[in-house]
């Protein structure tokens, strides 16, 4: 939508995270062999990513697996 405030990472495991925090990707862009995920923004953002970093982030292995699997299937497409 137009006015969204916009979150990029080229990180995979982070993006993985927000993905499965239900953060919405908008795009993914390719650009000399990396990936950039640009997510629509959420205020609880900054507290995911800092939970992620201080091991606090809690997830179903399985499904951080499969979203992680479908994300990098993106990243190894040409």
């Amino acid at each position: 939508m137009i006015g969204d405030l916009l979150f990029e990472t080229n990180d995979l495991g982070i993006a993985t995270w927000l993905k499965f925090k239900g953060m919405e990707i908008k795009t993914m862009i390719k650009d000399r062999g990396k990936t950039k995920f640009v997510f629509i923004d959420k205020p609880e953002r900054k507290e995911w990513v800092r939970d992620y970093f201080n091991g606090k982030a809690l997830v179903d292995a399985l499904t951080y697996k499969n979203l992680l699997r479908d994300l990098k299937v993106f990243t190894l497409s040409s």
